[in-house]
């Protein structure tokens, strides 16, 4: 607040005329405290009131003990606490033209260690009040009212990423598929200028969009076409981003930034189809990926279980032989770390462990039928996703990377 606005309300309480309305010059986060129509002062972000502060009022809501405040706050998310050594009872009631004694929104027991926050704006009674009887705990005790933030930002939506360090990601990740059209949803209180969505990643901050309010209390959405793939191979986790702006405040300009991280697929939905006949996406969290894209792990990092990106032992492409002594942990590979399959075969063997394809990849077996046939895997897709089929001979398309089952190993 300016020095002009400050000496103005100075004087009105001084010549006895300060029922002007609190509100007209009021910044968000400012605190205006008055007792029947006199405003006593105005605080500025951060204030201690004492239970032993008598505000004449009748009749009792809450107790004969009770302290009574009446309070302005200004478009703001406000935290209130206990800041003494003491325990109390707190209630706060907002006032309405139509309820001027004030409707009942919380009540709770505040001690050191927990608070009562909200976004406020508007006029309301707080209570200071003790059940038993006696004025003494109350007169100790301190109630400290803190301007937290102009708002709280939630996304709600598309869903977050769980980065892991291994191959699959955590759990109740968002696989957002590259090329498909999502809506970003967020929840912003109070009234910002502005609500704009961004992603971050090592290279930088791209700008999605504004977000639009979409009619509903506090939702802002944009919709928008992911056609950038993100992932974690760079220093930073991708995050999606919401920024609020708000208008000034007691301390200035005010940003609230939410966000979390973010996944895209490296590869769109037509890629995937064409390479896995079971491929299925029905939403970011009901799909066939089960772990992101990386440069180091590759299906016989997974199938091998070697969780070492920089293991350079790989089995020769086109080479049974090598590839066997790869997955049995002999020969030339005797000191490759992971796990180290007993059985190797040529033909179908009931409940294999592994299998490998015509086109150089490998896959773990993750179900078989009654008979042993199996009938479910999990793959990694060379540097792409780590991907769930629900056949263990999804590859045999004309058009597809992998080829047939080739060579089938048990533990």
């Amino acid at each position: 607040m300016n020095w002009f606005k400050k000496g103005l309300i100075a004087a009105l309480v001084l010549l006895g005329l300060a029922s002007v309305p609190v509100v007209g010059s009021a910044l968000p986060g400012e605190i205006s405290y008055s007792s029947g129509a006199t405003v006593f002062t105005r605080y500025t972000g951060l204030e201690t009131f004492n239970g032993s502060t008598y505000t004449p009022h009748s009749p009792s809501r809450y107790t004969s003990n009770e302290v009574r405040f009446k309070m302005h706050f200004d478009k703001y998310r406000y935290k209130i606490r206990s800041s003494g050594s003491t325990t109390f009872n707190f209630a706060i009631a907002r006032i309405t033209p139509d309820f001027p004694n004030g409707i009942s929104m919380y009540e709770q027991t505040l001690n050191p260690y927990n608070a009562y926050s909200n976004y406020l704006d508007g006029d309301y009674y707080l209570y200071m009040y003790d059940f038993s009887g006696s004025t003494a705990n109350l007169n100790l005790s301190q109630m400290e009212i803190t301007a937290v933030t102009p708002g709280e930002v939630r996304l709600n939506s598309p869903g977050s990423f769980n980065y892991t360090t291994g191959y699959e990601a955590g759990s109740g990740s968002s696989f957002l598929l590259k090329g498909n059209t999502y809506t970003i949803d967020a929840y912003v209180e109070g009234a910002p200028t502005s609500v704009v969505a961004s992603v971050t990643t090592s290279s930088g901050t791209t700008t999605l969009g504004t977000m639009a309010y979409s009619g509903a209390l506090g939702r802002y959405t944009l919709d928008y076409t992911f056609h950038q793939h993100y992932d974690a191979r760079s220093a930073q986790k991708p995050t999606l981003k919401i920024t609020a702006t708000y208008p000034n405040d007691i301390r200035g300009s005010s940003v609230v930034v939410n966000s979390r991280p973010i996944y895209v697929t490296e590869m769109d939905a037509t890629y995937y189809q064409r390479n896995d006949s079971t491929w299925y996406y029905n939403s970011p969290t009901d799909n066939s990926f089960a772990g992101g894209a990386t440069s180091g792990f590759t299906c016989y990092h997974f199938v091998a279980d070697i969780y070492d990106p920089l293991y350079a032992g790989s089995p020769q492409q086109g080479n049974d032989t090598d590839i066997i002594n790869f997955m049995k942990k002999q020969g030339a590979h005797a000191s490759r770390p992971g796990t180290s399959y007993a059985t190797a075969s040529m033909t179908p063997i009931p409940f294999p462990d592994a299998i490998y394809y015509t086109k150089y990849h490998f896959a773990k077996v993750t179900s078989w039928d009654a008979s042993g046939n199996p009938t479910a895997i999990i793959s990694k897709w060379g540097g792409l996703e780590l991907v769930k089929s629900s056949s263990a001979d999804p590859f045999g398309s004309s058009i597809a990377t992998y080829g047939t089952p080739h060579i089938y190993f048990k533990r």
